[in-house]
């Protein structure tokens, strides 16, 4: 089978959001998730579909394109190299030091809601992630989301310290990971694909 690039993007964003929720390794999830979202957003500009960072520009049009991309690449661009001189070196280290890992939060959600505006679908751990990332930040909905929806299928979220709110998530993954109803939603991918 040819992996194709749609496959590698899910395949790093399932991976990342494992290792997320599983509390491991920030680091290996910025960079897994960096790779997705570059590779989402080049999908789906490829089929017209407005990528997320769009919608980021249109709220900030005073903000330029470069400067959105730029923050978005951050952390990846000093996870991937070593500065050549001594000041590239101490620059890179200080924006190493302000990394942690609620900066993987909101660059997995950018993830997820580019491969759901591309696919209309996904799998079942993306959308748990969807729905934890909108019970955390309620404030950032609109008025036409199902705020109440998010609260019940995370009671407290917010009273939780950052190992329970993971913790809450895995457990509605397993507690329904195998559900024939969630299995048999439209919107539910399965988890292995090929194309």
């Amino acid at each position: 089978m040819g992996l194709r690039p749609l496959v590698v993007a899910r395949s790093q964003l399932l991976t990342a959001i494992d290792i997320f929720f599983n509390d491991r390794d920030p680091v290996s999830v910025h960079v897994l998730a960096s790779n997705a979202r570059e590779m989402l957003e080049s999908l789906c500009r490829l089929a017209a579909v407005e990528p997320i960072t769009e919608l980021f520009l249109r709220d900030h049009p005073n903000k330029p394109k470069k400067d959105v991309y730029a923050t978005l690449k951050l952390y990846r661009n000093c996870f991937n190299r070593v500065g050549k001189t001594w000041e590239e070196r101490k620059t890179e280290q200080a924006i190493l030091n302000q990394f942690d890992d609620g900066k993987n939060e909101y660059l997995l959600y950018v993830c997820v809601e580019n491969y759901v505006r591309l696919r209309g679908s996904s799998p079942f751990p993306m959308q748990v992630f969807h729905a934890w990332f909108y019970a955390l930040h309620l404030d950032l909905l609109g008025p036409v989301y199902p705020r109440q929806k998010f609260r019940d299928l995370f009671p407290k979220i917010s009273q939780m310290d950052r190992y329970q709110q993971k913790r809450a998530a895995l457990g509605v993954i397993k507690q329904s990971f195998d559900d024939p109803q969630v299995l048999a939603n439209p919107q539910t991918e399965p988890m292995l694909v090929d194309h």
